[in-house]
Parts: structure tokens; C-alpha cells; sequence
């Protein structure tokens, strides 16, 4: 009888594993639909992209929101993420979310560059501004803001090579959110 459990079992995984895999496309093209990532990073907050960004993929799970947008260089990535009312989002938690290239580059430490208080949304935030170095050499310059987006606490990441940043560009994306 254990057999035919085991068999039923395996039987049930390949299905499984078949709907999966005829889904996936289709899920793919939705979760990278540019017109989804919009609509998803409207429910975070709205805002003006700023010039070179486009949209790259958005994903709703488990209570988080994310939208994430891409640069025009390749390297450089802006990234929204809404946690469950009461969950402050930190490196550790997008992690899990957000899909970059840590796991396969090595980075040193960061080095912290500016912290302040801001208002974003008549509410208080908070910025943090550090640098970094890849295991290539390329120096970034990493950008976190917590704010209060329209369903929890939202966390604002943006990543881009220092040879790239542009602190009006950036102030003013920052200034439009809203």
C-alpha cells in the first residue's frame, strides 16, 4: 500500500511540476509586464521616474509589494518595496525579494556616506546613503529610504555606479514621491 502512496505522491509532484512549467511563461511576461510594475509601485506611492529608468519586474507576495525599474546603464537599479503594515523592511528582509547580484559578486563593506531625517508623504523617513565596492573594482553608491507608502512601511533602494550618480537627479526623484 505504500507503494501506490509513493507512486500517487510522485505522480501529483510531475503534474505538479508540468502546470509549473506551461504557467511559467506567462507568469513571467506578467510579472515584468511594464504596465503591471507601474500599476504595482502606484499602490507604494506616487512618484517621477527619473530620466534612463524603465520598468523591470513587480511582484505582490506574501503581504510585500515590489516594483523595481532598471537603468538605462545596466548597472544602476531602483527599487520599491512595501512590507505588511507593522514590518520595517531592511537589507536583510529584501534579500528574499529582490533578485541582484550580490549573491554572485563579492562586495567589501559598506561605507557610510550621509544619514538624515527626511518628509516623504507628510511623514517622517529616514535616508541612508553609503558606497561600496564590487570584487571587479567598480565603486557603487547605494541609497535606502524608509517612508510610509499608502499600505505599510515602504523601503526605497537604489543602487548605481558612483561614476553615474547624479544627487540632483536623485534629490528630485526623491522630492517627487509623494
Amino acid at each position: 500500500m505504500s507503494k501506490k502512496i509513493l507512486i500517487g505522491v510522485a505522480l501529483v509532484i510531475l503534474l505538479a511540476c508540468g502546470l509549473l512549467t506551461a504557467a511559467a511563461p506567462g507568469l513571467w511576461k506578467q510579472i515584468t509586464d511594464s504596465a503591471h510594475v507601474n500599476e504595482l509601485a502606484q499602490q507604494i506611492a506616487d512618484f517621477d521616474l527619473p530620466a534612463g529608468y524603465q520598468p523591470d519586474y513587480a511582484v505582490e507576495m506574501l503581504g510585500y509589494t515590489v516594483a523595481a525599474y532598471r537603468g538605462d546603464d545596466t548597472y544602476s537599479h531602483l527599487s520599491l518595496l512595501q512590507a505588511p503594515s507593522g514590518v520595517i523592511p531592511d537589507d536583510a528582509t529584501l534579500e528574499g525579494y529582490i533578485p541582484d547580484d550580490r549573491a554572485q559578486t563579492r562586495w567589501n563593506e559598506p561605507t557610510l556616506v550621509r544619514t538624515e531625517q527626511r518628509t516623504i508623504r507628510d511623514q517622517a523617513a529616514t535616508l541612508t546613503v553609503s558606497d561600496r565596492t564590487n570584487s571587479e573594482g567598480r565603486r557603487y553608491r547605494s541609497l535606502n529610504l524608509v517612508f510610509q507608502g499608502r499600505g505599510g512601511t515602504a523601503l526605497l533602494v537604489i543602487n548605481q555606479p558612483v561614476s553615474g550618480w547624479n544627487d540632483d537627479q536623485i534629490e528630485a526623484f526623491i522630492a517627487s514621491i509623494h
